[in-house]
C-alpha cells in the first residue's frame, strides 16, 4: 500500500511539529518495510535532519510533477495527479490541513490534530490566522474518515470543538527515538557534549520557545526560590521578544548569572542533555504531544510539569506535578529531586519503565490501523 503524506513541515526547519512528522514517518517505513510512504511537500529538503529519514528505502520526497503554483498544488486538487500517479490509497495530513476538492482515484483522507492552542492565544495569531486556521481544521476533521489525536486531552478539544464523533478519533501517543534506548552513556560521550555546549556541572533543563503557553514565567520565579543557590538552569530555546523579557525578569529574581540559554542543539546530542541534568522541567500549557517528557523518561531523567494538557497522561504516577501558575509548589518538587537521592532515583527507574510503552513500533502499529480503520478494512 502507499501512503502519502502532507510533509510541509516534515522537510523544511527544525521545529517540533518537524521532528513529530518525521519520527511517525521513519516508524512507519522502519515498521512496514512492503508498504511505501510518500512526502509530499511544496519544496525539496532543505534540512540536512532529513537526510536520515530518506535513507529508509521505502520513504521519498515527492515535489510537484507539473504545477506553475507550487502552493496552489499542495492546497487545491492539483495534488491529486501526483496521488493517481503514485497510486496513493491514504493521504495523512500531518498539519491537520488536507487539499481541497474531491479525488476521484477514493484516495481515504486521515488528518492529525497535536495543537488547539491557536484557539486561545490573540499574541500568536492574528484574528484572520485563527479564523483562517480554524476554518481549515474543522473542515478537515469533517471531510476525514480518520482523525489521530496525540493525546486524549486534544482528543477531548477536538469532539467537543467540531462536532465530531468520538469514535472517529484515533488516540495515538508520540514515540521516543530508539537510540535513546540503545546508546550508551559513556562518560567521554557526556564530556564531549558538556564541553561543546559549555554546560555546567549541575542543572536542571528546559526546552522552550518563550512563548506565553510556555509558561516560563512560573519556572523562574520557582527557581529563584530553590535551596540549592549552585545549581543552573539550562535552557534550550532560540531567543524572540518574548525571552528578552525573561531575561529582564530573571535579573529581577537576581538568577540572571544562573541561566543558560542554548539556543540549538544537534540531534546527536539532545539526549546527553537529558542524561547530564538533574531534573528536566517542562512548565508548558496546553501541551497536545508530551514528547520531552517522553524522551526525558526514557533517559532515566526526573520529570516535573505542569498539571496540564496531556503530561499527567504521558508522565502518569512517574512524574511530579505542580499548578501551572503555581511556582512555590513547583519549587517544593524541585527541593524534593535535588535534595534526596532516594527520590530522584525512585522517578529515573518510574521514568524508564513510564516511557517504554511509547515505542516507535507502538507508533507505527496504532497509525496503520487507523489507516485501515479508515480504509474500512478493520471494524470499529
Amino acid at each position: 500500500m502507499t501512503i502519502g503524506f502532507d510533509g510541509i513541515r516534515t522537510v523544511d526547519g527544525d521545529s517540533p511539529l518537524s521532528f513529530y512528522d518525521r519520527i511517525v514517518i521513519a516508524s512507519l517505513g522502519r515498521e512496514y518495510p512492503k508498504d511505501t510512504f510518500m512526502i509530499y511537500s511544496p519544496i525539496g529538503p532543505s534540512d540536512s535532519s532529513i537526510s536520515s529519514l530518506l535513507s529508509i528505502a521505502n520513504v521519498h520526497n515527492k515535489t510537484p510533477y507539473k504545477a506553475l503554483n507550487k502552493w496552489r498544488w499542495r492546497n487545491r486538487s492539483g495534488i491529486f495527479v501526483d496521488f493517481h500517479r503514485h497510486g496513493v490509497k491514504v493521504f495523512h495530513g500531518l498539519d491537520a490541513i488536507l487539499p481541497t476538492g474531491t479525488c476521484h482515484d477514493d484516495v481515504k483522507m486521515v488528518i492529525t490534530l497535536r495543537d488547539l492552542s491557536f484557539k486561545r492565544m490573540m499574541t500568536d495569531y492574528s484574528w484572520l490566522e485563527k479564523l483562517f486556521r480554524n476554518s481549515r481544521i474543522k473542515q478537515a476533521c469533517h471531510k476525514a474518515e480518520r482523525v489521530i489525536a496525540t493525546s486524549q486531552y486534544i482528543k477531548d478539544q477536538a469532539v467537543k470543538r467540531y462536532g465530531i464523533g468520538a469514535d472517529k478519533v484515533d488516540v495515538i501517543h508520540t514515540a521516543y527515538r530508539n537510540e535513546y534506548i540503545t546508546t550508551e552513556y559513556d562518560q567521554d560521550y557526556l564530556a564531549n557534549v558538556r564541553s561543546k555546549y559549555h554546560l555546567p556541572r549541575n542543572f536542571i533543563l528546559a526546552i522552550s520557545d518563550f512563548s506565553p503557553l510556555a509558561n516560563m514565567e512560573t519556572l523562574y520565579r520557582a527557581f529563584a526560590s530553590i535551596d540549592n543557590k549552585d545549581i543552573y538552569l539550562v535552557v534550550i530555546g532560540r531567543r524572540n521578544d518574548n525571552y528578552r523579557r525573561l531575561k529582564r525578569l530573571a535579573q529581577q529574581l537576581n538568577i540572571a548569572d544562573r541561566v543558560v540559554r542554548v539556543p540549538f542543539v544537534s540531534r546527536h546530542s539532545f539526549m546527553a542533555f537529558y542524561a547530564l541534568s538533574k531534573a528536566f522541567i517542562e512548565p508548558a500549557l496546553q501541551d497536545g504531544v508530551g514528547q520531552c517528557l517522553v524522551e526525558a523518561m526514557i533517559t532515566g531523567t526526573p520529570v516535573i510539569a505542569s498539571d496540564d494538557g496531556c503530561h499527567r497522561e504521558m508522565g502518569g504516577d512517574a512524574a511530579l506535578y505542580f499548578a501551572p501558575g503555581d511556582d512555590h509548589e513547583l519549587t517544593r518538587h524541585i527541593n524534593s529531586v535535588l535534595g534526596n537521592d532516594t527520590v530522584s532515583q525512585r522517578m529515573a527507574v518510574a521514568g524508564k519503565q513510564q516511557a517504554l510503552q511509547f515505542s516507535q513500533q507502538a507508533l507505527a502499529q496504532a497509525t496503520m490501523l487507523s489507516y485501515n480503520r479508515a480504509r474500512g478494512k478493520v471494524a470499529e
